[in-house]
């Protein structure tokens, strides 16, 4: 089919230009959406990934302090020295790393690491030997003892209130 000069004429009239501008207008705005999508997808991969990465933080968070309860548990009803509490001072200290890492939390963690500061503080000096013990003495000892009870309850109290915290935070 061979084309006349009229019709080859009429391809390049004015119908051109705005063709041209009507095209230009669409890929403008299919770029504009695309970007604005990209920002999109980039914003919700950026919210997923910060919140696997704290309910990561929370549930080593929740392991410390399940720890930390199966310990007061042991320790419950007994007076305890210094090398029976040992154990506290590494969960607290994980406690109080894990306190600086989640925002959430922060206050109820520290006030867990508080506490376990106050019940390692209550240790029982060591007994000195089979020496006998004055009443007096004797009712000292009962008195650090039951302090050393108290704190260890109030202790217990703010893990379980951190636990229930945690497990707020996880519900969707």
């Amino acid at each position: 089919m061979i084309l006349s000069p009229t019709t080859l004429a009429a391809a390049t009239g004015a119908g051109s230009p705005l063709v041209t501008a009507l095209l230009g207008a669409v890929t403008a705005t299919a770029a504009l959406l695309g970007l604005r999508h990209g920002r999109q997808v980039f914003a919700w991969m950026k919210k997923t990934r910060d919140t696997d990465d704290d309910a990561k933080d929370l549930a080593d968070a929740d392991s410390y302090l399940k720890e930390t309860f199966e310990t007061l548990c042991e320790l419950a009803q007994k007076p305890c020295g210094s090398t029976e509490l040992a154990p506290l001072r590494r969960l607290r200290n994980l406690i109080k790393a894990s306190a600086d890492q989640l925002e959430a939390i922060r206050s109820d963690l520290n006030e867990v690491a508080e506490h376990v500061e106050t019940y390692l503080a209550t240790a029982l000096p060591p007994c000195t030997g089979p020496v006998r013990v004055t009443p007096a003495e004797l009712d000292g000892h009962r008195e650090r003892a039951m302090r050393q009870e108290h704190a260890r309850m109030e202790l217990e109290r703010a893990v379980s209130r951190a636990q229930q915290r945690i497990r707020v935070l996880r519900k969707p």
